[in-house]
């Protein structure tokens, strides 16, 4: 006798018949006629070749080796009832696939995953790292985050986020120059090669220009460039929101304030044939939330999300 020869339901109804007492009281349990719990129980018997029921006066019983069977079964089905109690009340994990640039990924996205994961837990995120802009139909993505140099968001675009440059620094140097803005002028600065105007730009956004330093030193990429900063060895230029992580577990300081705009936007495109509209909804309002962390303090201004 192997296992898959023998019905589930079948077993199921001979349980609730010793649980119920009677054909008659186990039937209307499970919403199914005598004939029908009879007719399922006569079946087992044939598979088992043994005898489970027997005439009692004007009623059938089960027999003493049907009973001794159904005390061996009984436990098995209760952890299959609550197994499935704790599956169906389990929420439904919905996946957005998100694609995105590497270094947002690397300095903020993953830095960032335990929050997220904290805030939605009912969602995973599955991330595609590239600097192509993807069809979003055609390779099977929900939504993106996409750069844009020049500021200017796409048709589709459904929540804008500005970039904001400031000059960091290790926490050693963050009293100094928030006292005296003119040290900057003394200071090693870090040029980074992905932005290698930027310091320029930040310095004729300012209503009070600073000196700048000629001692300089050129590194390829913002990844670089802030771990360089943090670790004490010269003042860079942070761009949000790859420097947000950094700011917020204090590795980095602002000493001369946050709010200077750069022109760039970042945005958030959906895929409008995405399954997972609602669950896209939730994680760009979370991204419009991280983009805007406390710790940028000064002129910043919330991001918006179209309607």
């Amino acid at each position: 006798m192997t296992r898959s020869t023998l019905p589930y339901h079948a077993l199921h109804v001979l349980v609730t018949v010793a649980d119920r007492g009677s054909i008659r009281a186990a039937a209307r349990h499970i919403g199914r006629s005598e004939s029908a719990v009879s007719h399922l129980l006569k079946d087992l018997e044939r598979r088992l070749g043994r005898t489970l029921l027997e005439r009692k006066g004007r009623g059938i019983e089960l027999t003493p080796l049907a009973l001794r069977y159904v005390s061996r079964l009984r436990e098995p089905f209760q952890h299959i009832d609550q197994a499935t109690t704790e599956f169906v009340a389990e929420p439904l994990t919905h996946h957005v696939v998100l694609t995105l640039p590497p270094v947002l990924a690397t300095l903020w996205l993953v830095p960032a995953i335990t929050a997220f994961e904290q805030a939605l837990p009912e969602i995973e995120l599955r991330l595609v790292t590239t600097n192509r802009t993807l069809d979003l139909c055609r390779d099977g993505i929900d939504m993106a985050i996409r750069y844009r140099a020049d500021g200017r968001s796409g048709v589709q675009a459904m929540l804008t986020l500005p970039e904001y440059a400031f000059p960091v620094c290790a926490p050693s140097l963050d009293e100094r120059l928030r006292t005296q803005p003119s040290a900057l002028g003394k200071m090693r600065r870090l040029i980074n090669d992905a932005h290698y105007e930027e310091w320029s730009l930040w310095q004729r956004t300012r209503d009070e220009p600073v000196a700048l330093s000629a001692w300089t030193e050129r590194l390829a990429d913002s990844t670089l460039t802030l771990e360089a900063a943090a670790q004490g060895y010269a003042v860079a230029m942070g761009r949000t929101p790859l420097v947000n992580g950094l700011l917020t577990s204090g590795r980095l300081f602002a000493p001369l304030g946050t709010h200077y705009a750069t022109g760039a936007i970042y945005e958030v495109v959906f895929n409008e044939q995405s399954a997972h509209s609602e669950a896209c909804h939730r994680v760009a309002d979370w991204i419009g939330r991280q983009f805007a962390l406390p710790a940028l303090t000064g002129k910043t201004s919330m991001p918006t999300l179209s309607s």
